[in-house]
């Protein structure tokens, strides 16, 4: 039986827990979802070369921030990349091809731009997976020095992330140690997609959002709501065959019973529809 990621490879990588795998070779295997000619060594090459300028600068031995701050002078000053705080829930905007494109993104976006280029100058670097924001994070305990790609890679130390996200939600907040610990590239992936499913979701592109749904349900196997959503999405999409699995998995996570009984429904009926064919 054919995977069916089997022309994405540094995802497979990444459902196999292999690492390490390649974060932005992942996010183009996602956008190729939704950009089947994209060519992903063509964006590879924009990024090396982003890294190599940024290398000719950084002399042997710079320590972290004179490092960081090379990035931001190349990626926000002279390539003129930035947030994008007119149009934020563009699907564009979550889609690397684009990024790179426009020069323009969401927080996890160019998060992952950001992080690729420190990974290529040898800086060891951690997504940072806030709530309502995403960062990126260098250093250890009192030395952590947090970067805001999103504000034009801003420094910041714990208490800027907490202003950030207060700002954000127009509260005040206080951040656990838990909430601004590092987090994996299965986490960044995971979110990066439930960034795209709740844009399709709205937009009711179910059909683009399938994709995307089949990715979330593939990395999350044990969440019984990531396998909801896969079966309904395939039979809005008059799929029953593609819908009977993971709302047979959804089951078998024990759901509220109420729930339960409605998933229950809709499973016979997919069979007894799939019957019909034989």
């Amino acid at each position: 039986m054919v995977s069916p990621f089997a022309e994405s490879p540094e995802f497979q990588r990444l459902l196999r827990r292999e690492p390490p795998s390649d974060l932005i070779r992942i996010a183009l295997e996602i956008a190729r979802d939704a950009y089947p000619e994209l060519e992903a060594e063509r964006y590879l090459e924009k990024v090396e070369s982003l890294a190599l300028r940024i290398r000719d600068r950084c002399p042997a031995g710079a320590k972290p921030r004179q490092v960081l701050g090379q990035i931001n002078w190349v990626l926000f000053v002279e390539e003129g990349y930035q947030g994008n705080v007119d149009d934020y829930y563009d699907p564009r905007n979550s889609y690397v091809n684009e990024v790179v494109d426009r020069k323009t993104g969401i927080p996890i976006s160019l998060s992952v731009l950001y992080w690729t280029l420190a990974e290529r100058l040898g800086l060891a670097m951690a997504g940072v997976n806030l709530p309502w924001h995403f960062m990126l994070r260098v250093g250890r305990a009192d030395s952590t020095i947090f970067v805001d790609p999103f504000h034009g890679g801003v420094l910041l130390d714990r208490e800027g992330c907490c202003r950030t996200v207060s700002g954000i939600l127009g509260k005040p907040v206080e951040l656990t140690d838990l909430q601004l610990a590092p987090c994996g590239h299965d986490q960044v992936v995971a979110r990066m997609l439930r960034n795209l499913k709740a844009i399709y979701f709205r937009n009711h592109d179910f059909q683009t959002a399938l994709s995307v749904q089949r990715r979330l349900a593939a990395l999350n196997p044990n969440d019984g709501d990531e396998q909801r959503d896969l079966g309904m999405l395939c039979l809005q999409l008059d799929r029953p065959a593609d819908a009977i699995s993971p709302l047979q998995s959804y089951l078998e996570s024990k759901p509220p019973d109420e729930d339960a009984e409605v998933v229950r429904a809709l499973l016979r009926a997919a069979r007894r529809e799939v019957a019909t064919w034989n």
